[in-house]
């Protein structure tokens, strides 16, 4: 048995949303899509069951009889069961270290070229939408300053569609281009 406070590295206290936040993180980092490492499936099953344990109040409370950690008569009763008539304790379940920093190494977050591989109809067709709603801006904003629709200064928004036309061919291109790093941003 771990120390499952341990794994997920949170103090004995901590509230329900404290644990759903350290779970979360350390399911980011071990999960077996994510994390190439040997023992990943492993390491995430111990992590999917410290949070099953933690999250619930009876097995909880089970669980801190067992590491020791509430002190009354029915504990006592508990922590004899552990000894085994030895006057030593057995604490085999709570030498849990684990190097999580190999963990962290061993994730990889997806590139432009991973989405790329995954759909490229897709992938362009998003970079193609962006040029064609670039060019209408750009013919919009023309057309109507030069009839004279608008007034002179509106002519600047056409900026904005040579930006998209212009990320949008890098992106067809598969460059790096800024929309690639926003684009970026909302995939995590």
């Amino acid at each position: 048995m771990y120390d499952y406070y341990k794994i997920l590295e949170i103090s004995r206290n901590a509230s329900a949303e404290d644990i759903k936040k350290a779970y979360r993180n350390k399911a980011k980092l071990v999960h077996p899509d994510v994390n190439n490492s040997p023992k990943a499936n492993e390491v995430f099953a111990v992590v999917n069951q410290a949070y099953a344990v933690l999250t619930d109040d009876q097995k909880r409370y089970l669980h801190d009889v067992q590491l020791g950690h509430i002190d009354d008569v029915k504990t006592e009763a508990t922590r004899k069961k552990h000894y085994y008539g030895s006057s030593k304790k057995n604490d085999s379940y709570t030498n849990f270290n684990y190097d999580w920093n190999g963990f962290k190494a061993a994730y990889r977050e997806k590139t432009d070229e991973d989405y790329y591989k995954q759909s490229p109809f897709f992938y362009n067709l998003f970079f193609t939408s962006g040029m064609v709603i670039g060019v209408i801006i750009i013919i919009i904003t023309v057309t109507g300053t030069f009839n004279h629709f608008w007034p002179s200064p509106f002519i600047l928004m056409s900026v904005c569609g040579f930006i998209l036309v212009r990320e949008g061919w890098r992106g067809i291109m598969r460059k790096r281009s800024i929309l690639n790093g926003v684009l970026r941003m909302f995939r995590k």
